[in-house]
């Protein structure tokens, strides 16, 4: 009998080994089915022109891999399905097919089903243990009977994707479904709920019918219109289609110092031996026809360098290379390879490389990229065990911006914005400055292991703004990371990080979050993120003399049983327990010991030279040289803000907009560093800036307070003190009211200008009010304008028109004495100040309270005349 059952269960198990199938990792090149038991034990890409279908009752096993993965084409790091083709599951609502991790511990996680420009069906399936159970970077989704649960997030559809929910559950993940961009996205009957943190995520997209959520306070809107980032062009982009091909190569290799110019055209693979360079001529354009041998839908075709490469092109005669295909695509051709040349610097300047697997790739090379343009490539750079400098280059639609490891790395000037994915480096000993990190759907800065210095970079519309994992020693200083989509900085399984001197705001969860890492947390600003200024799982350093205020649920989250040390810092104006939730909200939490609080801010130090996205601050801001506002951006002013200048420094709004609205009892100020007259800053410059404004604002030490060109503009309720000039302009229309001109050299001048002056005082300027040309424009009235130690009004020796300055008090003297205008210089228009006021204006609270008492103490006495008559 026993040996009966032996050979009943080995049987059985023959015919389970005979109904599995192993999906090795590799690139499908036919229509492909699934069935059975299927192990997944590496990336799976299903490319254009290829369909995969999973049969129902299909049980696919993933296989977790710890591999460091660097090839192009597959997107996460984890294991994953990519579909460029077509994907089809074929499951019903009782019969699901499944896709787990299996014998999964608590952590381990696969990538998940990744739609990278395909299509992908879904029928009766459940996917489960994914980083993201279905992620739709571009292309169409359609899932119906389906559920997706116990992932990190159900499913992220990004904006250029179409998906269509049917009759599906995304339940029991950390996070449902996230909507970044606005993506055309339709649900029928869905059912998002029970998910740990946020079921619904709206980035830029509107709640929709057909979907079940828990409640509406588990789900998260946000606009993302400060997210709508244009590249622009470093290099003249030529198409050249018509020049004559002068070289044709196959398969070769050149074996003598070689210069090319003009058009080339290669269909193989030129080799470089050691020895040998190759010289690239401004203009030169380089096409490479694609072979595809494998069938994996990417070319092979390129250049591999042992020699030296010297591609120097200029700005108006840049080297590009390309694809010769029509049309062109991304992966047409390989790479530009340079291998064990690490002597003499390789050098690519002023190139266009497009339509490349990798566009450049090294290995054991030293190299410098220098104001070149790489886009619409599968990754524009990678590289390990080499030396490079990539300056002042433009990296956009790459699915990959820069992979780097085991490197000695400077990137400084880089723009790398609107690709999938930014820069990750590996085991690097990078110093990443002044690059502008922008617009990338996953990580814009992803650093892991290696010895780091990142400072006086702008991070913004990222999903994650800066990534640090496993790192044991990091300097991050005066970054500003703005509008990501997740949080600003993660900071995980790191030690010896230093994150100073950073303004981080408008992140969609957190500020930054901190997990099982150490390090100090100074002189950041910390401002107006959705959920948490910093968010901890476990940290052991110092959080000490930062701005964390105004954000959305905490200034700190404290979610691990360890005290967390936060002395000096600002948290705004609410009660500082009011602001952090820790042992005191729960007692299973540790505290957050933030005594003792400083009542004011120390400076943060402004470390950009323009503000790119729309940015608030508050608290104390310093300026220490010109800054300007971005095209079409907002910056806005919180009331009880107070931006210090540094002598001779000032902030340029140029087509953008300032909105500085202050409050009666919590003034906006702009003043001096230095607050000494020989020592001014310069000036908020207004240009074309319609819709800005200032309220309850003042400002002192200034060579100009306000200067504004063509820009209508409202100014109330602000007082211009000490400074050379209080407010210049031109043209508008400009409105003055109820404002406050004294102690400067000139209150206000206008030239060219339309404004109405009213409600407001000049007094104790050296000139009260220039008016330089064209005065007919101006309206000054029911101000006061005296005691000015010049002249109350100076006309300009060219404004021959008149000026309409009538019901002004102007002090006890004769009108006509106090102004310099056509009666004292022949020619030059004059003041109109008749009918003029006898008694000065109330103006301070002072005045207004007195005058009201007087004015009811007489209506008092005339009801008195009045009954005894």
């Amino acid at each position: 009998m026993m040996n009966y059952l032996k050979i009943q269960l080995i049987l059985f198990a023959l015919i389970l080994l005979a109904s599995a199938q192993w999906a090795e990792g590799k690139v499908l090149t036919q229509d492909t089915v699934w069935s059975g038991r299927v192990t997944l034990e590496e990336d799976i890409l299903v490319p254009e022109g290829v369909t995969l279908t999973v049969l129902k009752g299909t049980i696919v096993n993933v296989e977790l891999s710890d591999r460091s993965k660097t090839d192009p084409e597959y997107i996460s790091s984890l294991t994953e399905i990519t579909v460029r083709g077509r994907m089809k599951v074929e499951g019903d609502k009782v019969e699901k097919i499944l896709f787990h991790v299996r014998g999964r511990d608590s952590h381990a996680l696969w990538a998940g089903i990744l739609v990278d420009g395909g299509t992908v069906n879904i029928v009766g399936a459940r996917i489960e243990n994914a980083e993201s159970g279905i992620q739709v970077i571009k292309g169409l989704l359609k899932i119906k009977n389906s559920t997706v649960l116990n992932n990190r997030y159900g499913m992220v559809i990004n904006k250029e994707a179409r998906v269509f929910i049917d009759s599906t559950e995304v339940v029991e993940n950390e996070f449902g479904i996230f909507e970044l961009g606005g993506p055309k996205v339709s649900y029928r009957r869905a059912v998002v709920r029970e998910n740990r943190k946020r079921d619904l995520y709206l980035y830029g997209s509107s709640l929709k019918r057909g979907i079940k959520a828990r409640s509406k306070s588990n789900i998260f809107r946000k606009n993302n219109s400060a997210c709508r980032i244009e590249h622009a062009d470093l290099l003249k982009d030529y198409q050249l289609d018509d020049r004559e091909i002068v070289k044709r190569y196959g398969e070769g290799v050149l074996l003598a110092d070689t210069i090319w110019r003009g058009r080339v055209e290669i269909s193989g693979l030129i080799r470089v031996p050691a020895h040998v360079r190759l010289i690239i001529m401004p203009g030169t354009v380089v096409e490479f026809r694609k072979k595809d041998t494998d069938g994996d839908g990417i070319g092979e075709n390129g250049i591999m360098m042992q020699g030296v490469l010297i591609a120097k092109g200029t700005p108006d005669n840049p080297i590009i290379f390309r694809s010769a295909e029509k049309p062109r695509k991304m992966g047409d051709w390989g790479s530009i390879n340079i291998m064990n040349s690490d002597g003499v610097q390789n050098l690519v300047e002023y190139v266009q490389i497009e339509n490349a697997y990798r566009g450049l790739h090294f290995h054991f090379s030293n190299v410098l990229v220098n104001k070149s343009v790489l886009k619409n490539n599968y990754r524009a750079v990678q590289f390990q065990e080499s030396a490079v400098e990539m300056r002042d280059n433009y990296l956009y639609y790459n699915k990959s911006g820069v992979k780097a490891r085991d490197s000695e790395i400077i990137f400084t000037g880089n723009d790398v914005l609107n690709n999938n994915e930014g820069v990750n480096f590996f085991r690097t000993n990078l110093t990443a400055e002044r690059n502008y990190i922008l617009n990338n759907l996953s990580e814009g800065i992803n650093i892991r292991e290696g010895t780091t210095v990142v400072r006086n970079n702008y991070i913004n519309c990222n999903r994650n703004g800066m990534r640090i994992n496993d790192s044991f020693f990091g300097t991050f200083q005066n970054n500003v990371i703005t509008n990501s989509s997740e949080n600003g900085v993660s900071i995980r399984d790191s030690d010896n990080i230093d994150l100073s001197g950073n303004f981080i705001q408008h992140s969609s969860f957190n500020g930054v979050n901190l997990r099982s890492s150490g390090g100090t947390i100074q002189g950041n600003h910390i401002s107006r993120n959705g959920e948490r200024g910093i968010g901890i799982q476990s940290f052991s350093g110092t959080i000490i003399a930062n701005s964390i205020a105004h954000n959305g649920l905490y200034a700190i989250e404290n979610e691990s049983s360890m005290d967390i040390l936060a002395p000096m810092n600002w948290w705004g104006t609410r009660r500082v327990d009011k602001t952090i939730y820790d042992k005191f909200d729960n007692r299973e939490r540790g505290m957050v010991i933030f005594s003792p609080a400083v009542k004011e801010t120390d400076p943060y130090i402004w470390p950009m030279q323009t503000i790119e996205t729309n940015t608030v601050w508050s608290g104390v801001i310093g300026v220490p040289k010109h800054v300007s506002v971005a095209k079409g951006k907002d910056l806005i002013i919180a009331s009880g803000t107070k931006v210090v200048f540094n002598e001779g420094a000032g902030l340029k709004v140029h087509e953008s907009r300032i909105i500085a609205k202050g409050k009666e009892n919590n003034r906006i100020v702009f003043t001096s560093a230095d607050k000494e007259p020989e020592r001014l800053w310069d000036e908020i410059l207004v240009e074309h800036a319609e819709g800005s404004v200032f309220t309850y604002c003042d400002f002192e030490y200034a060579t100009w307070g306000i200067h504004s060109h063509f820009t209508n503009l409202k100014v109330q309720n602000s007082t211009f003190s000490f400074n050379d000039g209080g407010m210049r302009f031109r043209s508008g229309p400009i409105e003055i009211s109820s404002s406050l001109f004294t102690g400067n050299r000139i209150g206000l001048r206008a030239f060219l200008a339309n404004a109405v002056i009213k409600d407001s005082e000049f007094v104790n300027n050296e000139t009260g009010i220039f008016i330089r040309e064209k005065g007919s424009g101006v309206t000054i009235r029911n101000s006061n304008i005296y005691a000015n130690s010049n002249f109350n009004i100076r006309v300009g020796d060219f404004n021959i028109e008149n000026i309409n300055a009538a019901g002004n008090w102007w002090g006890t003297e004769d009108p006509a004495s106090t102004i310099f205008d056509g009666r004292q210089e022949p020619g030059v228009g004059k003041v109109l100040f008749e009918p003029f006021l006898l008694e000065k204006l109330p103006f301070t609270e002072e005045e207004k309270e007195a005058a009201e008492e007087k004015a009811e103490q007489a209506a008092a006495n005339d009801e008195q005349r009045a009954t005894s008559d």
